[in-house]
């Protein structure tokens, strides 16, 4: 005949469980969102307080020109740029740091300028739509 666990032991079992399943979420939300050219045209849901990161390769000569988006909506934490030689010639790539600040949505558009600088026409690098949930908290 089996024994009925005792109540202590059905509270560890219980706090053991709902333990794996807080790390499981949290290693699955721990891999880091990258934003590149492939994702131009896409539109996403993330989450309030989502961090993100959008990395960008400037052909040479091109002047990457100031992120537009809903500053109520999305936060920007940082950019650094990279210069490289190589082969093919100069290039750079630009990479920004993003927070999803509160409830809401924004179209988040990175273009770049040619040699030709302000005369030219920004061309679009990068072009996403990202619709902020959360519960209607903000950060």
């Amino acid at each position: 005949m089996m024994q009925k666990p005792s109540r202590q032991k059905q509270v560890i079992i219980g706090l053991i469980i709902a333990s794996l399943t807080w790390c499981a979420g949290l290693a699955g939300a721990a891999e880091p969102l990258v934003l590149t050219r492939k994702d131009s045209g896409s539109a996403m849901t993330l989450p309030v307080g989502q961090r993100f990161t959008v990395d960008l390769d400037l052909g040479a000569g091109h002047h990457v020109v100031a992120p537009e988006f809903n500053p109520a909506v999305l936060t920007l934490l940082g950019q650094s740029m990279q210069s490289t030689s190589g082969p093919k010639g100069s290039a750079s790539r630009v990479v920004y740091q993003f927070m999803v600040r509160q409830v809401g949505q924004t179209e988040l558009v990175i273009a770049a300028r040619g040699e030709e600088g302000q005369a030219g026409k920004p061309e679009p690098l990068l072009k996403v739509k990202i619709v902020a949930s959360g519960g209607g908290r903000s950060i």
